[in-house]
């Protein structure tokens, strides 16, 4: 975000240094200067969007664990889901960030719900991760629990999952799920 930053205030200085100089040397009248900013505004829109555009579509396929594992817990929730959306998932939904039951992100694929619990930490995953995704998911009414994580996960949750059916996606799975979606 701080990039977004930088740009707009470049972007502000040269919308000030061209209606400075269109103003001071071309002497415009009234409403030529105000087509000259409209001008100049919807130039600079177009510039943003373009940007928008670069980093959204290139900046996710530079994106690996490097960044994930410097991601907050949201945005890794909101990368999640972007990630499921160019994976083929249909109707990807981000709860809300409290009261969401442990399901941080719905979607549906192939007929099927999905209910997505995402852990972006440090040490391994417990198996609080696997109750509380496996409760949601009953809550919700969704067919297919799945924790996903940067890490790895315990032994009790990996016997926990096992047992209840909930599907794990550690570190080393994200990391070949990342390449495929870059590779399509």
């Amino acid at each position: 975000m701080r990039i977004f930053r930088y740009i707009a205030t470049a972007l502000t200085a040269i919308v000030w240094i061209i209606y400075i100089f269109a103003h001071q040397y071309l002497v415009l009248s009234q409403q030529n200067t105000i087509k000259a900013w409209l001008i100049i505004a919807a130039l600079g829109l177009i510039v943003w969007w373009g940007i928008s555009a670069y980093l959204y579509f290139f900046d996710f396929r530079r994106t690996n664990l490097r960044r994930i594992d410097k991601m907050s817990g949201l945005d890794f929730e909101n990368y999640t889901a972007k990630l499921l959306e160019k994976s083929g998932f249909e109707d990807v939904v981000v709860t809300p960030a409290t009261r969401d039951q442990g399901v941080d992100i719905t979607a549906m694929l192939n007929g099927e719900t999905y209910g997505f619990q995402c852990k972006r930490y440090e040490h391994p995953v417990d198996n609080s991760a696997v109750q509380e995704i496996f409760t949601g998911c009953a809550f919700y009414q969704l067919q297919n629990p799945v924790v996903i994580t940067n890490t790895t996960f315990s032994p009790g949750a990996q016997e926990l999952a096992a047992g209840v059916g909930v599907e794990l996606v550690d570190r080393d799975i994200l990391s070949q799920w990342l390449d495929k979606v870059k590779r399509q």
